[in-house]
């Protein structure tokens, strides 16, 4: 590579950043040299800066023309004087080769940037460069619409008349005045109202703009609130993030969170041509409307607030209106979705009449009510026109089967709670929404209305986006207010509870409304705290907050062990010779009958479980079985499992099972230590083709693609991969319906994405486990005992570890002693640890444990990695001692902690916690070092990276100053790059976004970052996947949609075997069909909101049929993945619902409860049951209720038909036109024929099977009555 060249530059104005100086000098050095491979760097506030050319000879080049020069026989100082020959912004710039060679990192990212130059310019894809668009500011206002005699109008609430400037870049219109910032995403920017008398623009937005001061002595007017305190020698913030634009004599606070609609008054000059240039942006949605003057009668939002606000504590005190009615009322204000004098209009009218309206039926009008528009009829918003939706709503809910469904969400293991979003600007409400079951709410399951799900996050519903820019102190004040003052809520005040370690990281906690029990006493924070037990001894903030957080992890399991009479026994921890190591930390045994107990209480499928992560009292961790136990036995480590004392001790609750086998997934950490570890090349490369020429299969071969769908459980509980194999069999092409192509091309994107851009690559050869101790003694100190169902992994039949070696491990992994290399080992067959499954067993000898080894692991719910693949196992040369990091003591304030502590440290722990920053400090060192992961840096970092796992229980946060000394990792490798942004479009279809190239500073919302090829294998892996290549040649479907629709011959066909039955008079019950579609899709719309990131942005429905929320940039984020698992979950109870309820079934009798989907061995092509096939049942084709056999009584052959009716009838409804919805995005629905049809061709064909068994029975019965005349 060429060495390059760094040229220092002098003399540059100090207010210049990297953008700017590249913008002042791309004429000199991109257009007149036509060089095109250097980047520039600008020390903030410094008068100096570098220039780096990738080619020396072109640095040479530029010097050449414009390097400074020196003046013949003038000296400064004994300097000879020189004169500068580069001049822009009235300045000399002096230019001179610098001191320093060009940064080798630096060079290889202008490599990587000219050669995706290259490639983008080979295959034709053109990088266009955004360019802003400005506007002089004349005035700025916040308002809200409203109709004043049937005319649309906009009415200011707050105005600043200021001057200033309104810029549209290349992602948010950023508007400046003064010291005052407002960003407003054009993501967020529903529609664009273009005026012209005065010119001006109205946005009417979804979400709250973001707003920021760059005041320098904001820090000091905050008067000591600083909670986020940056290094030492950390650059200070540029700006602050705050909560509100000030004003001098209303309150934006007040009103912003209601009234969404901005306007910027503007300079005419330039107008037309500037709107015109916004337009070919194509990126946002405008309408030329002048809005009237000034119009009698207008209101303010502040005014009906006020008022709106009097009325609901009213109505709470009286009791007139119940609480889940009022809460969706003052949603429905609080959430921008209706003015507060509609809404205290339509309330007063509820407390006068005698009909009552149900929560669901005010819930409904989210997906009902529209933005105000000037395309909207002023009598869509009128009290009078919500009102007859109301009535009908709740006609629709009374005659239709909703209450049935919400108690479905509702199950066994779930509740419905209120949930609270609290960002930098508003608060809004949101649900009830199901949520796993934890303590508190077990204890309380008819005053479960009185806890509430409090989430604080930035606008979108993301966590708050770290920038070294911006300070959030502000935000962090506002943030602990809240908690230290509660929330009211539909006349109730809710207040701070508490949180659970989970939700701590997702920065989640519970508050609680005091309330009467059953007994008639009070219920506050106090009472229920006390009764989980005896804190007052725990002198730690975070440590009383972990501990009582303890009740309220999610258990969605319970067992009673008084009913059982469960012998409770007390055992002491395994430990090390020297007592410093403890072998048993966190778990403990029971006897089988204890675990068949706990079967009992499980979902069927879970029998097979022999580990079971809980919570007892004041006790966590895990109980294992012990076979040598007998009666109904639970031993417990008072030492390592108690945490606190308690009396609460009559439930075991149930965390996590180990009922199955979790496939491994390689992850970046884990591939960089093995690579240290000198696992070859080649295996990496092996495993990740792999699975990568299974995903480019998916599409290509409908087999794959029936695998695949089963394997990822999309939409499981309709058996979707059934219906697509029953469509292949009928000759009809599932690619050419929009819908259900997209439903297989997202799934298989996702896999991609993560395969690509975090080296997710599944092992075949390896398993993901809980891990227990060997109780008997049995193991040696190098040995493991690994054991899980046979067969549940691909691969795994029959698979004897026996004295192989393996390798473990534990995420995160960041130390090179964090994979060690183990023996397997298996017992005799009759030995107590032959009964245990799905778990890795670890010895009790040696002088210290194996899980302490890996990452800091112990017993009471980790789970652990093992790979016995030995072309990996046999490469690995290298093996390095483990971590051994002291034990850090937690904060101490010497007294008893208050819930005041408790809260301070929740909003510190948001303000500080630099995990994230670590990790990937981590992986880029790293990469750069040649060292790898063994170099001093990366086991620094890895030490602190330990130290912020434990910030949450300890109180003790990493020591940023460390960071000061490391090397600078401005650039990055390759594989940290952020994947090419991928959006949902027309609710169905994947489309990649064109690349934009930002044209300022303004356009960069965070650090910027250059990023250049990694040679190591991350980089290989990651490079060795093109991933628009393979969407656009492997995935994407291209298929001939000409002829008839998938529907129209799946119609032709249903109707054909009717035909075969004699008819099936469907038409009677088409009603019942359209009130199931509209229940069906009514609940597909609240999942779409209840799952979304925020409550103005919902989800698509290919989203919650598949389960998987998308993110455009890629790899969701960690609050995208937990909402996905809790959305499929949801989902899946939401459809298996709708499908028993189609096929006339009882949800807890289905005689298909226990079954998994299609075996895989079906799948092929030998023949087996299917419609046209040989007449025999596919796995779901048993009829409805129905006896089979001869003896079958006739109420079964009823229950079939009307089952079979239905379910036709249900098709037709799905096949005709949506209806649709008026609200806030389209409503258009697919999936209801999907089960529909479904239903109907399993119901069909069960029938003409019972058709042909009768005919062949009768057949039968007349042979047999011949045979006797004959004889006769």
């Amino acid at each position: 590579m060429d060495r390059g060249l760094e040229v220092f530059l002098k003399g540059l104005p100090s207010d210049l950043t990297d953008n700017s100086l590249q913008a002042q000098l791309t004429p000199f050095i991109t257009k007149k040299l036509g060089i095109s491979d250097w980047v520039c760097e600008k020390p903030r506030r410094k008068e100096f800066g570098f220039i780096t050319f990738l080619r020396r000879h072109e640095g040479e080049k530029f010097l050449h023309i414009y390097s400074e020069i020196a003046v013949p026989g003038l000296f400064l100082k004994g300097q000879k004087r020189t004169r500068a020959r580069l001049q822009f912004l009235g300045a000399n710039i002096y230019c001179r080769e610098s001191n320093h060679a060009a940064d080798r990192v630096l060079l290889r990212t202008l490599v990587k940037t000219a050669d995706d130059r290259t490639q983008q310019e080979q295959e034709g894809v053109k990088v266009t460069k955004d360019k802003n668009v400005t506007f002089e500011l004349h005035s700025l206002s916040c308002g809200h619409y409203e109709y004043l005699n049937d005319r649309f109008t906009y009415t200011p609430d707050i105005e600043w008349p200021v001057l200033g400037l309104v810029k549209c870049a290349r992602d948010m219109v950023i508007i400046t005045f003064g010291t005052k910032r407002v960003e407003i995403l054009y993501r967020t920017i529903h529609e664009i109202l273009v005026g012209k008398s005065p010119t001006s623009l109205v946005l009417t937005l979804w979400e709250a703009p973001r707003f920021f001061d760059q005041t320098v002595d904001l820090a000091h007017l905050m008067g000591g609130m600083t909670i986020s305190t940056p290094a030492a020698g950390a650059r200070a913030a540029e700006r602050f993030r705050m909560s509100h634009l000030p004003h001098d004599s209303a309150n934006h606070e007040e009103i912003l969170g209601q009234s969404l609609v901005y306007r910027v008054q503007v300079s005419p000059l330039e107008f037309d041509i500037n709107i015109q240039r916004l337009k070919d942006k194509d990126r946002l949605s405008f309408t030329n409307y002048n809005l009237p003057g000034f119009l009698p009668g207008r209101t303010f939002m502040t005014d009906g607030l006020r008022s709106f606000k009097h009325l609901v504590n009213k109505c709470s005190a009286a009791s007139a209106v119940p609480f889940d009615v009022l809460f969706q009322f003052q949603a429905l204000v609080q959430n921008g979705y209706l003015l507060p004098q509609t809404v205290e209009t339509l309330l007063k009218r509820l407390c006068q009449v005698t009909l009552s309206i149900s929560a669901g039926a005010v819930k409904k009008l989210f997906s009902q009510i529209p933005f105000p528009g000037p395309d909207e009829e002023a009598s869509t918003f009128t009290p009078d026109e919500i009102w007859s939706y109301l009535e009908e709503n709740e006609k629709e809910i009374r005659q239709g089967i909703a209450k049935e469904l919400i108690s479905e969400r509702a199950s066994q293991s779930l509740v419905m709670v209120y949930k609270v979003q609290v960002t930098p600007t508003r608060i809004t409400f949101l649900g009830p929404e199901p949520e796993a079951k934890n303590r508190i709410l077990r204890k309380f399951p008819d005053h479960i209305g009185y806890f509430a799900r409090v989430q604080f996050c930035e606008e979108d519903g993301q966590d708050l986006f770290f920038n070294t820019k911006v300070s959030l102190d502000p935000i962090w004040k506002r943030f602990k207010s809240v908690l230290m003052h509660g929330i009211i809520i539909a006349g109730r005040k809710y207040d701070f509870l508490g949180f659970s370690h989970s939700s701590l990281r997702a920065h989640g906690v519970w508050f609680m409304a005091p309330f009467v029990d059953h007994n008639k006493n009070m219920r506050t924070y106090f009472s229920v705290i006390n009764e989980l037990g005896t804190f007052n001894k725990i002198l730690s903030p975070p440590r009383c907050a972990a501990r009582i957080g303890q009740a309220f992890s999610e258990t969605p399991f319970s067992v009673d062990l008084q009913d059982l009479e469960v012998d409770i026994q007390r055992i002491p921890d395994v430990k090390s010779a020297d007592g410093t190591r403890v072998f048993s930390d966190g778990v403990g045994t029971i006897s089988r009958s204890m675990m068949e107990a706990i079967h009992a209480s499980l979902p069927p499928n879970r029998s097979n479980t022999t580990c079971f992560q809980i919570r007892w009292g004041g006790a966590k961790g895990m109980i294992a079985l012990d076979d040598t136990l007998e009666g109904m036995i639970m031993r417990i480590r008072p030492e390592s499992m108690v945490k606190f004392e308690s009396e609460d001790i009559r439930h075991l609750e149930i965390c996590d099972m180990g009922n199955k086998p979790i496939p491994l997934v390689l992850n970046r950490q884990m591939i960089k230590i093995l690579e240290d570890m000198r696992v070859a090349d080649e295996w990496f490369l092996h495993v990740q083709n792999l699975e990568l020429e299974r995903l480019r299969m998916i599409t290509a071969d409908v087999h794959n693609t029936i695998v695949f769908l089963k394997r990822q459980k999309v939409a499981d509980q309709i058996k979707f991969s059934q219906f697509i194999k029953r469509l292949h069999r009928l000759g009809i092409d599932y690619r050419k319906d929009p819908f259900l192509c997209s439903v297989v091309e997202t799934v298989v994107l996702r896999e991609v994405r993560l395969l690509k851009h975090k080296a997710r690559i599944p092992v075949e050869q390896g398993v993901t486990l809980f891990g227990i101790m060997d109780e008997f003694c049995y193991l040696e100190e190098d040995q493991v005992y690994v054991t899980f169902d046979d067969g549940h992994l691909p691969g795994t039949r029959n698979l004897d570890l026996h004295g192989r070696l393996v390798l473990v491990t534990r995420s995160p992994a960041l130390h090179p002693g964090d994979i060690q290399v183990r023996t397997a080992v298996v017992p005799p067959a009759d030995h107590p640890l032959r009964s245990l499954t799905n778990c890795v067993v670890f010895s009790q000898q040696g002088k210290r444990d194996l899980p302490s080894q890996l990452s800091g692991g112990d017993l009471d719910g980790d789970i652990y990695n093992i790979i016995w693949d030995d072309f990996a196992v046999n490469s690995s040369k290298l093996e390095f001692a483990p971590a051994d990091y002291p034990r850090v003591s937690p904060l101490n304030i010497g007294r008893e902690v208050t819930r005041e502590d408790m809260t301070n440290f929740f909003v510190e722990f948001m303000a500080t916690d630099q995990l994230g920053v670590i990790a990937t400090k981590h992986q880029i060192l790293a990469d750069l070092k040649s060292a790898g992961t063994v170099d001093a840096e990366c086991q620094l970092l890895a030490e602190m990276h330990s130290t912020g796992v434990d910030y949450s229980k300890s109180g003790i946060p990493i020591d940023t100053n460390k960071l000061r000394g490391l090397t600078k990792t401005r650039n990055r490798p390759d594989f940290l790059a952020p994947a090419p942004p991928a959006n949902i479009v027309d609710r169905t279809e994947i489309v990649f976004e064109a690349p934009i190239a930002a044209d300022d500073d303004d356009d960069e919302s965070g650090p910027r970052f250059g990023y250049y090829n990694s040679d190591k294998i991350l980089g290989r892996l990651y490079r060795a996947i093109d991933e628009k290549k393979i969407w656009q040649k492997d995935i994407r479907s291209r298929v001939n949609s000409s002829g008839m629709s998938v529907w129209d011959r799946l119609l032709r066909h249903i109707e054909r075997r009717c035909e075969e039955l004699g008819g099936v008079n469907w038409k009677p019950a088409l009603d019942e069909a359209n009130r199931i579609r509209q229940t069906y899709e009514d609940a597909i719309w609240s999942a779409t909101m209840d799952y979304a990131d925020n409550t103005s942005k919902r989800l698509t429905e290919l989203e919650v049929f598949t389960g998987c929320i998308f993110n455009k940039n890629g790899v969701q984020t960690r609050r995208q993945r937990d909402k996905s698992i809790r959305l499929k979950d949801d989902y899946d109870r939401i459809s298996k619902w709708v499908r028993d309820l189609i096929r006339k079934r009882g949800s807890k009798t289905d005689e298909d409860e226990n079954y998994d989907g299609d075996e895989e061995d079906d799948l092929d092509q030998n023949g087996g049951a299917s419609l046209g096939g040989n007449g025999e049942y596919e796995s779901d084709d048993k009829p409805s209720g129905y006896e089979y056999g001869p003896t079958k009584s006739p109420d079964a052959t009823v229950r079939n038909v009307l089952a079979l009716e239905l379910s036709i009838a249900c098709f037709h409804a799905g096949i005709a036109a949506s209806r649709a919805f008026s609200g806030r995005g389209d409503g258009d629905f697919q999936s209801f024929k999907v089960i529909a049809a479904q239903c109907a061709l399993s119901e069909l064909e069960a029938a003409l099977t019972e058709q042909r068994t009768t005919a062949g029975a009768s057949f039968m019965d007349a042979a047999a009555a011949r045979h006797i005349f004959m004889r006769n």
